[in-house]
């Protein structure tokens, strides 16, 4: 009876051994695998609001100096912040770890401004064919933080951008009777301003 009971008690030892081992075993090879992610979504936010000043800072300076109009602009804008969704989502949840809503966010703050400013960057800085062109300054307007000048020859309509000045830049010049007016083709063919220079 003791023998039998002895051999009961080790035959449950050696199983309860090996049952520990196994779960031993198990927990060691699933926390060696499992590795948290790292959730990227809040730095992905911050370098698209990053992207959003410096795009909108180039596009505010580059589209005064490029011969533009406002609609045609938005649609670069909207076709940049489209190429972005062209990008499936599972790869911005596999680089970025992002939800839909902030795919969207990030095409349309960062993508599509960036882009936009870069495209006028590159159509100011490799235009060519330089023209430069002396007006007459026949009157003034001033129109909020802008003067427009009176220019003979008549500017046409889609280079209205040409008598736009600066308030400041104007006053220091007030006295002046005409202006010699630097403009080039840009690299994607908008017509860009390079200089003005006022002549007294």
């Amino acid at each position: 009876m003791d023998q039998q009971l002895l051999s009961e008690t080790k035959k449950n030892t050696t199983h309860f051994s090996t049952d520990s081992c196994l779960q031993n075993k198990i927990q060691n090879k699933t926390t060696s695998i499992y590795q948290p992610i790292k959730d990227k979504s809040n730095k992905a936010l911050l370098w698209s609001i990053v992207a959003y000043f410096i795009g909108f800072s180039l596009v505010v300076f580059f589209y005064s100096q490029t011969l533009i109009d406002l609609f045609s602009l938005s649609k670069f804008y909207v076709g940049f912040a489209v190429i972005g969704f062209l990008i499936p989502l599972r790869l911005y949840s596999k680089w970025f770890h992002v939800i839909k809503y902030e795919m969207i966010i990030i095409n349309l703050i960062g993508i599509g401004p960036l882009l936009t400013g870069i495209f006028l960057l590159l159509n100011f800085i490799f235009s060519s064919n330089p023209k430069l062109v002396t007006y007459e300054i026949r009157g003034i307007e001033v129109k909020g933080m802008d003067v427009h000048l009176d220019l003979s020859p008549k500017i046409s309509s889609e280079n209205q951008k040409i008598k736009i000045v600066s308030d400041i830049d104007f006053s220091e010049n007030a006295m002046s009777d005409s202006v010699e007016i630097t403009t080039a083709h840009g690299l994607f063919g908008y017509i860009v301003i390079k200089n003005r220079s006022f002549i007294k």
